[in-house]
């Protein structure tokens, strides 16, 4: 009977033992070989094996690294694939940072890029002081040109077709006095951005860094976009990049993708507004909501 009641006690010790040795495993991190970016890699660069550097992580929560691409996961979901953001030297590849339709050979051959027949990619130069450094590929722009200054005395003139009210061998004229400004070219997507070179040294700093102990390094000047446009708004880009002064604003990444006609900003608009302005009261002469730009029906009501 002691002998049973031993081996009961031997066995029942090896279960504990077992128990708490498979627990304390569980509560330990895994252990997990993480890419790491030998140096900085700018968004549109297709991702290659010899970029990155292999690092034993083994403090990091799985909800942290299972968003990240692990060597294990490198061929099957980087490889080949298109950074669609930078990824700095010293961390690793967030999986939502990847083009997941990309191809191989789009870094040198970025036509692949474009999948319809009727679509192709324009180069447009940048500065940052025109579009800032933090456009990246997948976003979307618009562009307004501005033509004409204040100090120029003519305008923009429509011939109209003379209808049944006019002379019949005369025109109507409309004509619009200088600057004018609009909106031109909506909804376009970036495919690549290009950026300045790294700076003298900067290439290898830091190329073994792990992602937890990584500095940030400063973005680099942007210098073009790539964007894709259909046939229709290939001619209004070329007329828009050669004429006129053009400022570049970018959407949403989450908002509407609509195209909606807009009327445009005169001269003759602006005295409008500006005289409109001065000394107006809401329920005036001329109501302000009904002339300034800037003014809602309930904003006015509340003045």
């Amino acid at each position: 009977m002691r002998r049973i009641f031993l081996i009961l006690g031997i066995v029942l010790g090896l279960l504990v033992a077992i128990g708490t040795f498979l627990f304390i495993q569980a509560q330990r991190p895994q252990e997990v070989t993480v890419p790491i970016a030998n140096e900085d890699i700018p968004a549109g660069t297709v991702l290659r094996r010899e970029l990155f550097s292999g690092v034993k992580m083994a403090n990091v929560p799985a909800a942290t690294y299972q968003k990240w691409v692990l060597a294990t996961e490198f061929a099957e979901q980087a490889e080949g694939r298109t950074a669609t953001s930078d990824i700095k030297s010293g961390f690793p590849i967030a999986k939502a940072s990847l083009d997941p339709n990309s191809v191989g050979g789009i870094e040198s051959r970025l036509s692949l890029a474009i999948t319809g027949t009727n679509e192709y990619y324009v180069v447009i130069p940048v500065t940052p002081d025109q579009v800032g450094n933090f456009v990246q590929p997948g976003d979307r722009v618009d562009i307004l040109i501005s033509i004409g200054d204040g100090n120029r005395q003519d305008g923009m003139t429509l011939a109209l077709t003379p209808t049944l009210e006019t002379d019949e061998n005369g025109l109507i004229t409309v004509t619009m006095p200088f600057p004018i400004s609009k909106l031109v070219m909506q909804n376009m997507s970036v495919i690549r951005v290009e950026r300045e070179a790294a700076r003298q040294g900067q290439q290898n700093q830091q190329a073994q860094q792990t992602a937890n102990r990584a500095v940030p390094q400063e973005v680099r000047d942007i210098k073009r976009l790539y964007v894709k446009v259909d046939r229709d708004q290939l001619e209004v880009l070329s007329f828009v990049l050669n004429n006129g002064k053009r400022n570049i604003a970018v959407r949403s990444a989450e908002g509407s993708t609509a195209s909606l006609p807009t009327d445009g900003v005169t001269w003759e608009d602006f005295v409008r507004w500006f005289y409109a302005q001065r000394n107006n009261l809401p329920n005036g002469a001329e109501p302000f909501r009904s002339i300034s730009p800037y003014a809602t029906p309930a904003a006015s009501e509340g003045q």
